[in-house]
């Protein structure tokens, strides 16, 4: 059957021409105005923009309103504050953040534009970031090397260690050789609120070791780079979740719910590479040497190809560690 040149070239259109990639579209690890990691992913369906987002704290959402001005991005997301209490974490959303966001080459800039609920329109404020590296390949686990067990914690005093923000409350100290952390949670308008531990030395990829102890409805954290959040809650007897002990927070649900009942020790060996994770607990295989996507709520950094510590979460509630080792991978 013959064919018109132009309904080959339709055709040919139709194959790859209306195809070309927006330059929003893809990952982007950006800094918000008050300093906090900020994850966002941009898709594009027949034009049609979409994107959800990891803004600081919490998991990752969908913007409100995604839309293409005249080749700026605009998004809307609630304008939120998380705090924790006795009863947990709370979120009062206080207005709508309007975003501006433009690219140039692997660069995005955002103007952040502020409307409190009461009709306030604060200044606006310049977010940047740049487009996320590639995702490594699936490391061979069986091909990785590591070498000899750094001791994070020494039992006896928190040398090596400091508070991600010092501005924060400290809850942290050592008990007959535990690493022990004893919030003293509040409620109303302005809880107290008590920071995260993390190691004074930064790393790359490695195999990390650890036991940790929670009470009755304990929450705790293992953020790996300072960037990733394996869980650490008093999940026993529950379905497994990403919310749950051994999931990673917001992005990756674990095989099976391997925990033991609140104030049994339970172990962790976690293998961090090539930003891919595994994670046994118990002795049990819960996260197979699966890909993060990005950070998590409570990131100190969105960047993922930089090095980061070791930090524990400990805005919660009390939680003790202990046997803390790390082995840097051999390259």
């Amino acid at each position: 059957m013959k064919r018109g040149f132009g309904s080959v070239v339709a055709g040919m259109c139709a194959a790859g021409c209306v195809m070309a990639a927006s330059p929003f579209e893809g990952a982007w690890c950006l800094t918000s105005p008050s300093g906090g990691a900020v994850w966002m992913r941009v898709e594009m369906n027949q034009g049609v923009p979409s994107a959800k987002a990891m803004w600081e704290i919490g998991g990752v959402e969908p913007f409100k309103r995604v839309a293409l001005e005249d080749g700026v991005l605009v998004m809307e997301r609630p304008h939120d504050h998380w705090y924790m209490t006795k009863k947990g974490m709370r979120r009062d959303i206080l207005g709508t953040d309007t975003l501006r966001a433009t690219v140039q080459g692997d660069a995005m800039t955002v103007e952040l534009a502020r409307a409190l609920k009461d009709g306030t329109r604060l200044p606006v404020q310049t977010m940047r970031g740049k487009r996320q590296a590639p995702l490594p390949r699936r490391p061979d686990l069986a091909s990785l090397r590591f070498g000899e067990p750094i001791t994070l914690f020494n039992g006896q005093s928190l040398s090596g260690w400091r508070l991600t923000n010092p501005a924060d409350n400290n809850a942290w100290s050592v008990r007959d050789g535990l690493l022990v952390n004893t919030p003293q949670l509040e409620e109303g308008p302005a809880p107290k609120q008590f920071g995260n531990i993390r190691t004074d030395r930064e790393f790359e990829d490695f195999r990390l070791t650890l036991e940790v102890r929670l009470p009755k409805g304990g929450n705790s954290g293992i953020y790996l780079r300072g960037r990733y959040e394996v869980q650490v809650t008093d999940s026993h007897g529950r379905p497994p979740s990403w919310g749950g002990i051994g999931g990673v927070y917001s992005r990756i649900v674990p095989l099976e719910n391997a925990a033991r009942p609140a104030g049994e020790w339970q172990t962790f060996d976690l293998i961090f590479a090539d930003r891919h994770v595994t994670v046994r607990l118990n002795d049990r295989l819960v996260i197979d040497n699966q890909p993060l996507e990005g950070c998590t709520g409570g990131a100190l950094t969105a960047d993922d190809a930089q090095p980061g510590p070791i930090y524990f979460q400990g805005d919660h509630t009390a939680v003790e560690y202990r046997n803390i080792r790390l082995y840097p991978r051999i390259k």
